[in-house]
């Protein structure tokens, strides 16, 4: 049985005080506990050799493997106190902004589930994690949010209070004794389940997820393979022309050189973003759907039921072969995506920590379909 490798309040101080200044003016957090199998997507590459004390990066894309997990401790610098506890076959980025001159973070999860405990600092920070278009705000709290590979979504909260506000504008909010749950193409809805028994329900609910995956696997998979090569083919074009962009080529080459960015106002930079940001746009809009596709199909492989790996899917691939495609296909747009959040980290650098535009703008209409096996 793996067991969370602890950090210490000393290697707190001492790891902290010899992390590099450029990387502590864009933390997010410190590892303070790890577990099994772990990577940090951050500038560009995958990192597997990651501890105990090592920072959290704003634009950092976690992923957990099937034994792993995390607990992240908040920085100062996010106006949170606190932790965010990424679980098991999980995949999350996270990022701070300064907002109106308070420090606004967000957790986007793609996958799996991660617990938050917070409570803020002073002044008037937020902390946002969301999924899609469902947002869930903390109010200083204590709450675990679960995604499904059906897109279901459960929020529970042990203390305190979350507001869940869905993609049509309901807001509705789990507190103790109320948990908020979705289903793909339904509105968010409460449920009372006693704090006691939140665990136990939270287990139910998640292997009545799976259970209703395997009952229709194939036609799940079917339309999974239908949106995941189409998104894949027009991602390849967007960061394709991201990669060759001479503006991007440029920064990458002062970020390696550990050159400062000449400020957001001068005029040659002012330039340089107009440029570059259409393009910047066109992966962000794809990858917004991709990912979460791609990572619930690296979830889910293993689900299938044994019985189902010879069915045809609609263009003639078997589940089986759809299967190894996806994973032979796996390091390459894992690399693609990460060169995209570099992108972004040198836009926000030459833009006073800000992104062109907000994460989520989009309607991700995948599991809504009309004739989708999500809304059955």
């Amino acid at each position: 049985m793996h067991m969370f490798k602890r950090f210490a309040v000393l290697s707190f101080f001492v790891t902290t005080l010899g992390v590099f200044a450029f990387a502590a003016q864009n933390q997010v957090g410190i590892i303070q506990e790890l577990m099994g199998s772990v990577t940090v997507t951050r500038n560009g590459q995958v990192l597997t050799n990651i501890d105990l004390g090592d920072p959290i990066e704003n634009y950092d894309l976690i992923k957990t493997g099937a034994d792993g997990g995390m607990v992240i401790g908040l920085t100062s610098e996010t106006g949170m106190k606190g932790t965010l506890i990424v679980k098991p076959k999980s995949v999350f980025t996270v990022k701070t902004q300064v907002v109106n001159g308070s420090p606004k973070t967000e957790a986007d999860v793609l996958g799996g589930s991660i617990g938050v405990k917070v409570k803020k600092i002073a002044g008037d920070p937020a902390l946002n994690v969301k999924t899609g278009n469902t947002v869930m705000g903390v109010r200083g709290t204590e709450f675990v949010v679960i995604i499904s590979v059906n897109n279901g979504l459960l929020v529970t909260c042990n203390e305190g209070r979350v507001a869940c506000t869905g993609d049509e504008g309901d807001e509705l909010y789990a507190v103790p004794g109320q948990v908020v749950t979705r289903t793909a193409g339904e509105r968010l809805k409460q449920i009372p389940v006693a704090v006691s028994s939140l665990e136990d329900f939270q287990n139910r609910w998640y292997t009545e997820e799976i259970s209703a995956f395997k009952a229709s696997a194939v036609k799940a998979l079917d339309q999974y393979a239908r949106s995941y090569l189409r998104y894949r083919d027009e991602f390849r074009q967007a960061s394709d022309e991201l990669a060759r962009d001479l503006i991007f080529l440029q920064w990458k080459k002062e970020f390696r050189e550990g050159l400062t960015p000449a400020p957001s106002k001068d005029i040659q930079v002012m330039k340089q973003k107009a440029a570059l940001v259409k393009k910047l746009m066109s992966v962000r809009q794809v990858l917004f759907f991709f990912e979460r596709i791609y990572y619930r199909l690296d979830e889910i492989q293993t689900y299938v039921p044994a019985t189902a790996l010879k069915a045809k899917l609609y263009n003639g691939q078997t589940v089986q072969d759809f299967i190894r495609q996806v994973a032979s296909e796996k390091s390459e747009l894992e690399r693609r995506a990460a060169e995209y959040r570099l992108a972004l980290r040198l836009y926000a650098q030459r833009n006073d920590g800000k992104e062109p535009v907000s994460i989520g703008d989009n309607e991700d209409t995948f599991f809504d379909e009309t004739d989708s096996f999500f809304k059955e």
